[in-house]
């Protein structure tokens, strides 16, 4: 009998171990929710090249204390284990974002022939909102809470034979079950 108890409770904390939300896996669904809208919007460009940058938040250690949940000793990494798991994206740093550019050497050819760049920046502030948020999923398992994140991206391509450039961003509000609720891309304003 006390082996059964043994073997109850053992698979009983592995189950709720089991729950604790791995950030990889929510950033792999905001990755794939904007690779979606952007293949959708883009008709006209079937050459995509589509970029991330890697750079994520690294915490030592997180606990929960008197004050609230505390993340220690943040280390900024370039986590390209979570790149090799997207077969759609390819990982490159933000300072390859901020660089690209297209030349326009075929002057006679269409704009479609031209890749449609989409840099993803990587936004440190909201993967910390993403990680601190699954520690209070973790150590709080009945809290109600709300949180968006809000990715900057910058859209480089030619259009009537010039190199055109526009940076916009998608926000995305998640619950505490990490779905998304709200899903919308906002622009900077001229």
């Amino acid at each position: 009998m006390k082996l059964f108890f043994l073997i109850s409770s053992l698979i009983f904390m592995l189950h709720i171990d089991a729950q604790v939300v791995n950030p990889n896996i929510i950033r792999a669904k905001i990755y794939d929710t904007i690779m979606q809208d952007i293949n959708k919007q883009n008709l006209n460009f079937p050459n995509q090249k589509i970029v991330i940058d890697p750079t994520i938040n690294k915490f030592e250690d997180y606990r929960m204390d008197e004050f609230g949940i505390k993340l220690d000793s943040v280390k900024y990494e370039q986590d390209l284990s979570f790149c090799n798991k997207l077969s759609a994206y390819k990982c490159v740093t933000k300072f390859e974002i901020d660089n690209y550019s297209i030349t326009n050497v075929y002057k006679n050819e269409k704009d479609a022939i031209f890749p449609d760049f989409y840099g993803i920046y990587a936004p440190l502030d909201s993967w910390y909102n993403l990680i601190y948020y699954s520690a209070v999923g973790h150590f709080e398992k009945n809290k109600t809470f709300q949180f968006s994140i809000l990715l900057p991206v910058r859209n480089v391509q030619i259009k009537n034979k010039k190199m055109e450039e526009q940076v916009y961003f998608y926000k995305l509000l998640f619950d505490e079950r990490f779905q998304i609720l709200k899903f919308e891309k906002l622009f900077l304003k001229p």
